[in-house]
């Protein structure tokens, strides 16, 4: 093991281009990103390269003081170093070709570790395995909106149909620029959620290359959606409401018109992320698994990690909801 660690080249830096990367990197693992994402999320971030051979591994490293029992009852906060994407993403925070080579060096790194979002459950030695939040997909087989509501059992098709009633009076505006007041709207929905991670600056939205969908009531925004066209996927990225007001109908309407949008795009997926996970399994998603591995370089503690490691992970059960005629 130790010759085997010995033969890796390891480039780690603070910033993204110093890494002289030889791989393709897909959305979201731009450059570009990570240059936004270093400015727009505070926490410290670094990019590891390891190379052996025809092997490599490219992850990323943010600084975090987390509640180790999020999903749980308890709070314990401690310095977490998080292998994760800088933003609340479904995605893993790697690209590798030999994730065994990567777990084994991150074992090395000093501290607590979490390596988030990985979407295959490998047991690697000294490593606790948990499950995470799941991701919901949609798969987009209509060519038309109408289409895909004829499709739905009739109470799944009313309930969009009420939402759409209900929010009938709303604005909808694709723009270019958000203001204070819709990132209001993010900042909202990030304060509300019991999984908070990274909080993006207001530049983030106005940075990055995606479509920005808002709902505005009287001129006043009322929620937001950042969609982003991935090759043949559509990204739910993030979103914001505002709270004030009853927002059932409103996020319905939301989900609605993402589905509307990747019809009209000609996306063959939705990428609906996690949270909410029961609202949308109601528009015929479906649970993808995501995991958590933990390690501390101190053997104890990574011990007590795995006899706890029930209090760690995230448990869910949902009914198998019978979304489709067919």
């Amino acid at each position: 093991m130790k010759k085997e660690l010995n033969e890796i080249k390891v480039i780690k830096s603070n910033n993204i281009d110093n890494l002289n990367l030889k791989i393709k990197l897909p959305y979201p693992y731009t450059k570009e990103m990570y240059r936004i994402l270093k400015k727009e999320n505070k926490f410290e971030q670094e990019y590891y390269y390891l190379k052996r051979k025809k092997d490599y591994a490219f992850f990323t490293i943010y600084k975090n003081k987390m509640n180790i029992f999020t999903f749980g009852k308890f709070q314990l906060f401690i310095n977490i170093k998080v292998i994760g994407y800088p933003c609340s993403l479904s995605n893993s925070g790697y690209i590798t070709n030999n994730e065994k080579m990567m777990m084994d060096y991150i074992k090395t790194i000093k501290g607590a570790k979490l390596v988030l979002n990985v979407s295959k459950n490998n047991n690697y030695k000294d490593y606790t395995l948990g499950e995470t939040l799941p991701t919901c997909i949609f798969n987009n087989r209509y060519k038309n909106i109408d289409e895909y509501l004829n499709s739905l059992r009739a109470p799944y098709r009313r309930r969009i149909q009420k939402s759409i009633k209900k929010c009938e009076n709303l604005k909808l505006k694709e723009l270019k620029n958000i203001n204070n007041d819709i990132y209001n709207l993010y900042l909202n929905t990030y304060n509300k959620s019991n999984y908070k991670l990274e909080k993006l600056e207001k530049e983030f939205f106005n940075k990055i290359d995606a479509t920005k969908l808002v709902y505005f009531k009287d001129e006043k925004p009322v929620g937001f959606t950042l969609l982003k066209k991935a090759d043949n996927k559509l990204i739910f990225m993030l979103c914001g409401m505002d709270y004030t007001i009853d927002t059932t109908d409103l996020y319905y309407f939301m989900l609605y018109n993402i589905i509307k949008y990747a019809i009209k795009n000609k996306c063959e997926t939705i990428d609906f992320g996690q949270t909410s996970e029961e609202t949308k399994l109601k528009f015929g998603s479906f649970l993808e698994k995501r995991y958590l591995y933990i390690h501390h370089s101190n053997k104890i503690l990574n011990i007590i990690a795995s006899i706890i490691k029930g209090l760690l992970e995230y448990k869910y059960s949902f009914p198998n909801y019978r979304v489709f005629k067919e």
